[in-house]
């Protein structure tokens, strides 16, 4: 009886032993603005520059975000919300991006933005975007 359940126990630890942890998240949060002022939509996506893999995150009414992700280092890039366009007799409808003139299109793009933030424990990233230089 001894040896069966001793048996079963190694047979236990070694199946839960077994398969790949998760990396540790991190929660990141800020306030996004234009010129100095919060905007009060739209999105924040962080994405691995290693891997590749984004995530996107929702901005709040009060212009703040918050962000759970893996260690590492990643481009960040904030879009406008996304409306939803109704069918017509002509052409489907669908999501596109809503006009704003409070994010420039060089922030939609983690290349563009400049904007980047290393992960390695919870902390606070602001986002500040500006108008372009002319």
């Amino acid at each position: 009886m001894r040896a069966t359940i001793l048996t079963c126990l190694i047979v236990l630890s070694a199946v839960c032993g077994c398969g790949e942890s998760e990396p540790p998240k991190f929660d990141i949060s800020g306030t996004v603005s234009f010129t100095g002022k919060p905007i009060a939509n739209g999105t924040v996506t962080f994405e691995d520059s290693a891997t590749g893999v984004a995530e996107t995150f929702s901005i709040q009414k009060d212009g703040t975000y918050v962000a759970t992700v893996p260690e590492g280092n990643y481009g960040v890039s904030v879009q406008p919300p996304l409306v939803t366009i109704a069918d017509t007799a002509t052409t489907q409808g669908g999501d596109e991006i809503k006009k704003v003139d409070y994010i420039p299109n060089r922030y939609w793009s983690s290349f563009e933005s400049g904007l980047s933030v290393s992960v390695s424990a919870d902390s606070t990233f602001d986002i500040h975007m500006v108008k372009a230089k002319k």
